[in-house]
């Protein structure tokens, strides 16, 4: 009998309704890969824009059968040579381009190339663990590999009350920068206590009127562009959008002011990045904030409350603990 495992299948391109919660094949692990024992994941924006349609350009006719990058869990297989080794906590995000013949996350099982994956930080849990990769290396690689950031600069954060947006005000913070945050009223505390010098509410000021200068404008919500913030932007400053990914690329080939850089920011998997938040996070430099716990059972709903836009922090959904024996 085909050894089986709990999983969110993707039945076809729409809304909630598409998910099924059922059992599934395990994946079969492929060398050069680990087996993982997925003990929590959690949701990102990419998720559901998969499973509406977002990308069908990448994906084609139907939608991967299983979502989700982020993952916390325990090898159960690897090979020989591998420096991880069955029973060894691991965290890592799964290749987003592969999902069509790699598994995603939303499942008991997966399996992901043993480059791509990093030790678990002892200091967390598997639910905090799972919810940092995604948006731990949007902020990482944005600020630290795009924006070169450094002690002394200004960032400010447009959405900083997010999942991506919480992690770089920390991120921010530990490497020596003070941070402008922009969010509502509403998070203006979780803001300040995340790390936000100044909090600006979107709500109350026209962010574009605002006078300031800033050497980094991290655009997490992605609805400004370069030439919008020119204005705010230091004369060697940054822009990054990591949701308007074509147009901010095309921007930044036409950029008439070549001082001022713009950088679309698509997020890959990266062992070594993730060993740079696994020694902030020991360090105490970095703390996951989590919204909600949903088990596997109720993701339609973690889906829905994540589609609202108005999630603060993350919401991970934990894995059940019925899985048999390989």
């Amino acid at each position: 009998m085909e050894p089986m495992m709990k999983a969110s299948l993707c039945t076809r391109y729409g809304g909630t309704e598409a998910l099924e919660v059922c059992q599934t094949p395990r994946p079969a692990r492929q060398p050069g890969e680990l087996l993982i024992r997925v003990h929590a994941s959690s949701i990102n924006p990419v998720d559901w824009k998969i499973l509406r349609g977002d990308l069908r350009i990448l994906f084609g006719r139907r939608p991967p059968p299983i979502l989700g990058g982020d993952f916390a869990g325990v090898v159960l297989e690897a090979d020989a040579s591998s420096r991880f080794q069955p029973g060894d906590r691991v965290w890592g995000l799964t290749e987003i381009r592969k999902l069509r013949r790699t598994p995603g996350a939303h499942a008991e099982i997966t399996r992901c190339a043993s480059k791509l994956v990093d030790a678990m930080p002892e200091r967390l849990s598997f639910e905090e663990a799972a919810s940092v990769p995604l948006v731990g290396l949007t902020a990482y690689q944005s600020l630290v590999h795009h924006a070169h950031l450094q002690p002394g600069q200004r960032v400010l954060i447009n959405g900083c009350s997010g999942g991506v947006g919480l992690i770089a005000v920390q991120l921010a913070r530990a490497l020596g920068a003070s941070v402008v945050g922009v969010c509502s009223a509403t998070n203006r505390s979780v803001a300040l206590q995340a790390g936000c010098d100044e909090v600006i509410d979107y709500q109350e000021h026209n962010l574009l009127d605002e006078d300031l200068k800033v050497d980094v404008w991290f655009d997490v919500v992605g609805n400004q562009s370069l030439g919008a913030v020119r204005h705010q932007l230091a004369p060697a400053g940054c822009y990054l959008n990591i949701v308007k990914l074509i147009s901010t690329s095309i921007s930044s080939w036409f950029n008439p002011i070549r001082g001022q850089k713009s950088h679309a920011v698509f997020v890959s998997p990266s062992a070594s990045d993730l060993a740079h938040l696994r020694e902030l996070i020991q360090q105490g430099d970095l703390h996951p904030v989590i919204e909600r716990i949903y088990p596997l059972d109720q993701i339609a709903d973690a889906y829905k409350r994540s589609r609202s836009k108005r999630t603060v922090g993350k919401l991970v959904i934990s894995m059940p603990d019925s899985l048999l024996p390989l």
